[in-house]
């Protein structure tokens, strides 16, 4: 009888919970990656890898993630014996994985350095030739991490407010902080009917959404945000009206110049409150490409 491998019934039974759950995980093919955590059969954490999204396979279509676990524990050296493994799908949205070399003035140091030992201290220096060396004092690097610093906890332990290292001066690092909480402006593929909505026939208040396979689709942090139809309503004709349907009272003009002076962001706050100017203005700018 030949040998069988993969789960038995009963695993299947224990680990397997069929269904699925909406992810445009694979889909950012820059950003994406796993996060690899072993532990022991106490729960110990013994090995922690970040996975590039090479190292597995995920279908066209992102519908499936094909996990070659065994080969992964083999890769980190487990050979044998009973472990646990838990697999993060993740999306880098700030900083990076990985040390970096700065210089004295927090900026990124490029070039390559040279590991010495001074007074049985691990110190780096810019690698220099024999020439330099006899020329100019060596020019000391340090080892960073691109991680932000967690500064505060609120009391519940659901929210946590990041700054940055102050000894850490790249524009990357900077600027990919700053971002983290920006507008994000979504624009679907549009190609083989992908990109494309209507309304909902059977409820008006719904709309639908044609999804191009290799679209990453709306995310997570998109939710509770604004959809803005540009030229939605059109007025196809002029309307005569009589004075006896106009208003008598004086209100202070509105110029419609202060408001394309105002931030996007601005406009959007006006137009949820009722303000039909704030409105008109972003439909105008929307059907302008302004943004």
């Amino acid at each position: 009888m030949a040998l069988e491998y993969g789960f038995t019934d009963k695993e299947k039974i224990n680990y397997y919970q069929p269904g699925k759950v909406y992810s445009s995980f694979g889909k950012d093919t820059t950003n994406d990656y796993v996060a690899l955590y072993v532990y022991d059969i106490q729960d110990t954490l013994l090995v922690t890898r970040i996975m590039g999204l090479g190292e597995f396979e995920v279908t066209s279509d992102g519908s499936f993630v094909d996990l070659n676990i065994g080969q992964h524990l083999r890769n980190l050296g487990f050979r044998q014996g009973d472990f646990k493994v838990t697999y993060k799908f993740l999306r880098r949205l700030a900083g990076r994985p990985r040390n970096v070399f700065i210089k004295e003035d927090g900026t990124l140091f490029k070039g390559e350095a040279e590991r010495k030992i001074i007074n049985g201290e691990v110190r780096y220096f810019q690698k220099t030739s024999d020439e330099e060396k006899s020329n100019a004092e060596p020019i000391e690097v340090f080892i960073k991490e691109q991680k932000y610093i967690v500064g505060e906890t609120s009391p519940d332990k659901t929210e946590v407010k990041i700054i940055t290292d102050s000894l850490v001066n790249n524009a990357e690092y900077l600027n990919d902080f700053k971002e983290m909480n920006a507008m994000i402006e979504y624009e679907a593929i549009q190609a083989d009917n992908g990109g494309l909505i209507k309304f909902d026939s059977k409820d008006q208040n719904v709309l639908e959404f044609d999804i191009n396979p290799k679209d990453r689709g709306f995310t997570q942090n998109m939710v509770g945000g604004q959809i803005v139809i540009p030229s939605l309503y059109k007025i196809t004709g002029n309307e005569d009206t009589t004075n006896e349907d106009t208003s008598t009272q004086q209100q202070d003009p509105v110029f419609e110049e202060d408001y394309r002076n105002l931030s996007k962001q601005d406009l959007i706050e006006l137009a949820s409150q009722g303000d039909e100017v704030a409105d008109a203005t972003l439909q105008e700018q929307a059907a302008d490409g302004q943004y």
